[in-house]
């Protein structure tokens, strides 16, 4: 190969050198426009994925009508995405009612938690030892019972509507 390079005339390199730079020019084109059509999709793919959140927003916002308002603490959705509503601004608990110290939200009427001073509750007392030791940690079982403190607050949830007595329907309709 190399001695058959070198024997060449320049008539016959010429058109060779044309050929080569020919090819290489075409190459370089259709590169670049691989390299657009791939600039276009991608752009494409932005767009798409910007309309789809839009649109996703969009019927958020509209799920958030002043009637769907109306009731909602009854009607929770817990795959509804509530914050990304403009109507919807919780942000934190940090204001403090100068009557009763108790931390509220920023939009939180004054008067709220204490009637502005009108209602004052005694100070919260020391449960008993056998609650104290599981609620503080000193007991061996304060892990376990913390971890399921909620299921204990569910089984005693009843027992705080002072009733006194126990009624048992025998009703055929039950």
């Amino acid at each position: 190969m190399r001695d058959r390079r070198a024997q060449r005339r320049d008539v016959q390199i010429q058109p060779n050198n044309e050929n080569v730079r020919v090819n290489i020019v075409r190459l370089r084109e259709a590169q670049a426009e691989q390299n657009q059509i791939r600039r276009l999709e991608a752009r494409q793919f932005v767009v798409d994925t910007r309309r789809a959140n839009d649109r996703q927003r969009q019927q958020v916002h509209r799920a958030f009508t002043s009637n769907s308002f109306l009731r909602l603490a009854f009607e929770y959705g817990p795959d509804i995405e509530y914050y990304a509503h403009s109507k919807v601004e919780i942000g934190a608990m940090d204001k403090e009612c100068p009557h009763c110290n108790a931390l509220k939200f920023k939009n939180e009427p004054a008067g709220m938690c204490c009637a502005s001073g009108k209602v004052q509750l005694p100070e919260i007392e020391t449960p008993p030892e056998p609650l104290n030791g599981l609620l503080i940690g000193t007991d061996p079982d304060s892990n376990l019972f913390l971890k399921s403190i909620r299921t204990f607050n569910s089984c005693f949830q009843m027992t705080s509507f002072g009733a006194t007595e126990i009624v048992k329907n025998n009703a055929a309709n039950g």
